[in-house]
């Protein structure tokens, strides 16, 4: 059975999109504890395009990256790859393995390079485990290694380069399989700037968008620099496994509150922005009402819960002794209610 023949073809996609995550959840589960990673997340990353995804620790990023990439599984939801114009979460590990290939490339904080190899075979390796035929893989690379700037270290071995020199040739490793998809492929980076100084992560940042705009490559980078956020053309803030807002470029971390977007999500959800709620005294519950075309949101003062109890307590009719809730008869002169 070929490849074609096993995909749910999807075609109300826009040519621009690359990855589509809707409604994704994912629920790890040990012995009897559940732990929600992701709740109901659904975004877009488009072509050319570079999205970067902030939050605090264990708000789901990782997880979030990992799903993008193929590398976990949903619990629930739809992952959709434009190289296959399917769902994901339905293919075979085979058939998922052999697509990724050719699709995502990874870049992580440490550059988990080869020492025994030198920055030319380590960029080559992902092509040779892809199957490229040999002299296709040598164009590539060497495409590849001017383009991140080692033509002069591309024999030095793994353990004699710099910090930026192994970031440098990790990202080029994650391209070498995308470099002829026209566009269409998706670098995902977990910190990958976070073992650097910030001279040399300017560097880095700046050949992410050099490659961005001269192969058409998505990237989508998980982050919490300042530095790096600042360069992407949306930011995503996520937390407790919810999308609590979106940026646009030039996101300043600062000041988040005066630039986020809250979107509705597919279960008509709108997450509350922590920040905004420890200023208010953290309510729990709001009036909600609609005012010349804007939404208003008014803390409601009590639970609503206490209103109905309140309300629910009786008086008797006869003494006028209040009457608890559940109770038919009255303490005081013994009338039945």
């Amino acid at each position: 059975m070929t490849i074609a023949e096993e995909l749910d073809l999807y075609g109300d996609y826009p040519d621009d999109v690359v990855v589509s995550v809707e409604n994704v959840y994912k629920i790890y589960k040990t012995h009897e504890l559940e732990v929600v990673a992701l709740s109901g997340v659904s975004l877009q990353v488009l072509e050319g395009k570079i999205m970067a995804v902030v939050g605090p620790s264990g708000s789901g990023k990782t997880t979030l990256t990992n799903i993008m990439g193929g590398i976990t599984k949903a619990t629930v939801g739809k992952v959709y790859w434009a190289n296959l114009r399917t769902d994901i979460t339905k293919l075979s590990e085979r058939v998922l393995t052999e697509a990724r290939r050719n699709f995502c490339g990874f870049v992580f904080q440490t550059a988990n390079l080869l020492p025994h190899l030198n920055a030319w075979q380590n960029i080559e390796l992902a092509a040779r485990i892809a199957g490229v035929p040999r002299q296709v893989r040598r164009d590539r690379v060497d495409r590849l290694i001017k383009l991140v700037g080692l033509e002069e270290r591309r024999r030095s071995k793994a353990p004699t380069l710099s910090g930026g020199e192994r970031s440098r040739v990790a990202i080029a490793s994650a391209l070498v399989n995308l470099i002829d998809t026209e566009g269409k492929g998706l670098v995902l980076c977990d910190e990958p700037t976070g073992d650097l100084d910030p001279e040399t992560s300017e560097r880095i940042l700046d050949l992410f968008q050099e490659l961005n705009e001269s192969l058409g490559t998505s990237f989508f980078i998980v982050t919490h620099s300042q530095q790096v956020a600042s360069k992407a053309d949306i930011t995503v803030e996520i937390r407790d496994g919810i999308i609590s807002g979106f940026h646009q470029a030039g996101v300043d971390l600062d000041t988040m509150d005066d630039t986020r977007i809250v979107r509705l999500d597919r279960n008509y959800r709108l997450a509350m922005p922590t920040d905004l709620l420890e200023r208010a005294g953290n309510p729990t519950e709001f009036r909600i009402t609609l005012e010349n075309g804007k939404f208003i949101l008014v803390p409601q003062v009590g639970d609503v819960i206490d209103t109905m109890r309140v309300r629910k307590t009786r008086t008797c009719r006869v003494c006028g002794h209040e009457i608890p809730q559940g109770k038919f008869i009255c303490a005081n002169c013994g009338s039945t209610v």
